[in-house]
């Protein structure tokens, strides 16, 4: 495989792919939140039932903590989703770029290679792909595809 070295441009090469792992992660930082909150919520009540002169501290600083825990968590959330549209690019962009060698093979271009950045996800899948193409290729030109498996 040539180690050729490029930059892809475009952040979001296969959407519903890296859509649908953006929502998986964010689902599952939000029911952690959600995990967390419903334990807090409940620690809180104890604690209050226990001590209810506090109850009237937390009215007081309570809604600005609450506001800035809003603020907070709508921030992991945004960070969350831009780490995980990164991350999801490393493992679209050499799955787009090996579908189009696949549609270049079954258009009849037999040279076709596929060529990935180093430590791309799919490198290996690539390499494989490209050495099953290097052992085709002959066959598919001459036409002895065929004959091959029938011996």
């Amino acid at each position: 495989m040539a180690n050729k070295k490029f930059q892809r441009k475009i952040l979001f090469i296969k959407k519903p792919f890296q859509y649908k792992m953006i929502l998986f992660v964010l689902f599952s930082v939000l029911f952690c939140l959600s995990f967390v909150a419903y334990e807090f919520i409940n620690l809180a009540g104890s604690v209050f039932k226990d001590h209810p002169v506090l109850i009237q501290v937390f009215f007081e600083k309570g809604y600005d903590m609450l506001f800035v825990f809003l603020l907070k968590i709508i921030v992991c959330c945004v960070v969350f989703a831009l780490i995980t549209a990164i991350l999801s690019n490393k493992i679209a962009g050499p799955m787009y770029k090996l579908e189009m060698t696949c549609k270049k093979i079954a258009q009849g271009d037999y040279s076709a290679r596929a060529v990935l950045r180093d430590g791309d996800a799919c490198e290996d899948l690539a390499d494989e792909f490209n050495a099953m193409m290097d052992t085709l290729e002959p066959k598919l030109k001459s036409g002895n595809i065929a004959e091959d498996k029938l011996e």
